[in-house]
């Protein structure tokens, strides 16, 4: 299949990814705990569908595969940067291939379940993407999103003054969003080109959750579940007061929505 013409933001993710595979192995989200979740996820939505065949967005290097190979019989990724997809373990179930998010290969109807971990805040069109992903599920079948920021928090952490008084937890999830651009020049990737392929994060704003239900239900996903989950601190309470610590502190957060949003540093979507 030849290579798909790629608009100024796919380019710049196409960049910004592969400067960073070679270090991709140390994202966070990479820690067994979170494998562990989602696999979980993966593993209910499975039994929800009676799912065969799992496609994965964005599929990088390919933790929705490491999660879940053994619960589907198929499993197809698609990502438009090498780099990435040479990472990918292969797998006798398991195809994948360059293509965008907005433009899928797939006939209509052909997946129980869909993914896009870590995926949404690079597409410039999420809208569009969103269609191709209800476009090729089977009716019935879910799409799954996680680790998509929340804007909510990114907006109130950039309203801080790094130079006010602040714990070093604080200063650091400031610094994270506040440096974002210069720490991935570092890795060779131009300020521009990190704004550009983080287009939700720095130009649009259609990661809000109204926005995300609004364009979930016009692609004609009719049960729609948009969480707000990893809580600023979650790592660190964990660490100290373990598991159940951390997720008594989440459920008490949950129950003071929306009051609480700003401190959710992401969102989770299973739609239907």
């Amino acid at each position: 299949m030849p290579t798909p013409k790629l608009s100024d933001v796919q380019t710049a993710n196409v960049l910004y990814h592969s400067r960073l595979a070679p270090n991709y192995h140390r994202q966070p989200f990479l820690r067994e705990d979170n494998r562990v979740r989602v696999r979980g996820i993966l593993a209910d939505l499975q039994q929800r569908t009676g799912g065969r065949r799992l496609l994965d967005i964005g599929c990088g290097a390919g933790f929705i595969f490491d999660a879940g190979h053994d619960l589907f019989e198929k499993l197809d990724g698609v990502d438009i940067t090498r780099e990435m997809l040479a990472s990918v373990e292969p797998r006798p179930n398991l195809t994948t291939q360059i293509a965008t998010a907005e433009a899928l290969p797939f006939p209509d109807a052909v997946f129980d379940v869909v993914t896009c971990n870590g995926v949404l805040h690079h597409i410039d069109n999420v809208g569009e993407m969103l269609r191709e992903a209800r476009r090729v599920l089977r009716p019935g079948g879910v799409f799954y999103a996680d680790k998509v920021p929340s804007s909510h928090f990114r907006k109130e952490v950039s309203t801080l003054n790094g130079d006010d008084p602040m714990s070093d937890l604080l200063k650091s999830e400031w610094w994270k969003i506040a440096g974002d651009a210069g720490r991935y020049e570092q890795l060779g990737i131009e300020k521009e080109a990190t704004r550009s392929a983080m287009v939700q994060c720095y130009k649009k704003d259609d990661l809000r959750p109204e926005k995300l239900e609004e364009l979930l239900t016009a692609c004609g996903f009719r049960t729609i579940d948009i969480r707000f989950r990893w809580f600023l601190g979650q790592a660190q309470i964990r660490d100290i007061w373990g598991e159940d610590g951390a997720r008594y502190v989440e459920e008490y957060l949950t129950l003071l929505l929306p009051l609480t949003r700003h401190l959710f540093k992401n969102l989770m979507i299973v739609a239907s």
